[in-house]
């Protein structure tokens, strides 16, 4: 009856009381939720990829090898998702649950499970260089393009930084009936800093510097591999890249010597999560209902009606959770309680990017899809700089910012799920089978979403399968072959039927003077010569 009683301003205090004795606990709760969320939301955002409402970009003709030489990289192949299949659903959870059972009756044989422990060091360890390493390796792509921008706005207007000329730029249109527009030099803006940091004037030769140390971190190289009959690889390579590995190989070695602290060990969770989220796809939002359904009931099995789970965690010590001290021996969770639902997680921001596309070639009279700019780590800068004038962006950029309304509703689900799985935790202070929550939570926000905006067709017709990439580029690429032949293309119309919708931002034609390019040896600063190019 007193409860009854309570005033609302008295329940606040009693609360605000509870949470400050056990802000302890709190602090962990919140800290478990957020290391969840970091993994997920990053590698969602890294899984991006061309959806089938756009059109693969189509390149110009390369007239001189100088172009070909500095497009290559466009024609490296975009890694495809690894498929789920409604069999899956079927197949995983009993994979699991004999992987499971392996290692239980292993450690249950060994007595001591130090030799497997040693064991699932070395694996995990070596996959751990290249999770933690790309991970790094994205991170400072980040960190690069938040330093040294391409763009940035301010006072209504877009400063767009142009590493060949080595000069910030505004455009402004010319005068005549026909508006045409070109880009002048800011002369007060000599670094390639944004925002207030373009208003320092750092000495010449210090000034070069910062601009060949811009240039080096963009820079990148074309690796190649071959061996006959094994082995054809060809990739993209940066001096981050080599700069992650390294970070990746130190961190961990510093695990394996260090007595595997919590944090590093956390961190090799994030590079395996993170991965994973890139490679794996549910294929279609049906497809992956069901393989979460089957795991659904696989971990309430392995938790609730076998010890195999339970003994499983805290006997083998690998990198195989989230682990977060705090009171009672603090708190941890499973990576597969991240990646599961994580895979659809990013399933609905890759279903948001193919709305965006989708809404765009309904908006336009044009019969052909929207052209395709893959969002990249090298947007984040721009797109931070440019946040305050956000309709002032070029296309390609305000592309990279579209509507995420299937993947907010997929985050709100998963942190409602595990506010539920903590809250029974703490109740019946028993191990909780995440999944017996996250499931629940992330597929009711995703079709309930659907379903109040009246998508639920569009969503269950929606597939990764990556047949449509292959008719969308077989077609591109028969209806060219068919215009050539027929001389349907005229002189001068060739790249505007191959570049439709596209925006070149950046190209020397975009300037009323010409420059060279000219790269000192050790320097890497580029030089302004006035007249034609050479």
């Amino acid at each position: 009856m007193e409860a009854i009683k309570m005033t609302p301003q008295a329940i606040i205090v009693e609360w605000a009381q509870f949470l400050w004795q056990e802000r302890g606990m709190a602090q962990m709760y919140t800290h478990l939720v957020l290391a969840a969320l970091f993994p997920i939301y990053a590698g969602a955002h890294a899984s991006l990829r061309r959806p089938p409402s756009a059109a693969i970009p189509v390149k110009k003709k390369r007239t001189t090898k100088e172009e070909d030489e500095d497009s290559e990289d466009e024609d490296l192949e975009v890694e495809q998702h690894v498929g789920l299949t409604p069999s899956d659903a079927i197949m995983f959870p009993i994979l699991a649950g004999f992987t499971l059972s392996g290692l239980y009756f292993l450690i249950k044989w060994l007595k001591d499970p130090a030799l497997l422990n040693q064991i699932l060091g070395y694996y995990f360890s070596t996959l751990g260089v290249f999770g933690v390493g790309k991970l790094a390796t994205d991170a400072l792509n980040v960190s690069t393009s938040v330093v040294f921008p391409n763009m940035w706005s301010s006072k209504g207007q877009i400063y767009h930084i142009n590493q060949t000329l080595s000069a910030q730029l505004i455009e402004s249109p010319s005068p005549g009936p026909e508006t045409k527009i070109h880009r002048r030099f800011v002369e007060a803006k000599t670094n390639p800093f944004p925002s207030v940091f373009s208003r320092i004037r750092f000495p010449e030769r210090t000034t070069k510097r910062i601009w060949a140390t811009r240039a080096l971190l963009n820079q990148h190289w074309i690796f190649r591999g071959y061996i006959h009959g094994i082995l054809s690889v060809k990739s993209r390579v940066r001096l981050n890249d080599a700069l992650g590995f390294f970070i990746g190989v130190a961190c961990i070695a510093l695990y394996n010597m260090n007595g595997k602290p919590w944090y590093l060990t956390n961190l090799m969770g994030f590079g395996f999560c993170y991965g994973s989220l890139q490679l794996m796809s549910p294929t279609t939002f049906w497809t992956g209902s069901l393989v979460m359904g089957g795991l659904f009931i696989y971990d309430i099995i392995m938790v609730f009606y076998t010890p195999l789970m339970i003994t499983v965690a805290t006997t083998l010590d690998a990198p195989m959770m989230l682990v977060v001290p705090g009171p009672n021996r603090g708190s941890m969770l499973g990576l597969g309680d991240i990646v599961l639902p994580g895979i659809m997680i990013g399933l609905a921001l890759r279903f948001d990017l193919y709305l965006h596309y989708l809404r765009k070639g309904q908006a336009s009279s044009d019969i052909a899809l929207p052209s395709y700019k893959k969002p990249t780590a090298s947007q984040t800068g721009d797109l931070f700089w440019t946040s305050c004038h956000a309709s002032l962006r070029p296309a390609a950029l305000a592309d990279a910012a579209f509507r995420k309304t299937y993947f907010h509703a997929a985050l709100t689900g998963y942190v409602a799920g595990m506010a539920v799985t903590l809250a029974v935790l703490n109740i019946w202070n028993h191990a909780q089978p995440a999944l017996l929550y996250l499931v629940p939570g992330v597929l009711i926000a995703l079709w309930g979403t659907a379903l109040v905006r009246g998508e639920i067709g569009v969503m269950w017709r929606f597939t990764e399968s990556g047949d449509d990439i292959k008719d969308v580029k077989a077609g591109v690429r028969v209806e060219e072959k068919k215009k050539e032949e027929e001389g349907e293309v005229k002189e001068g119309e060739e790249v505007k039927v191959r570049m439709r919708g596209v925006k070149n931002y950046g190209a020397r034609e975009d300037f009323v003077t010409y420059f060279t390019l000219s790269t000192p040896k050790g320097e890497g600063v580029r030089e302004r010569v006035g007249g034609k190019s050479e």
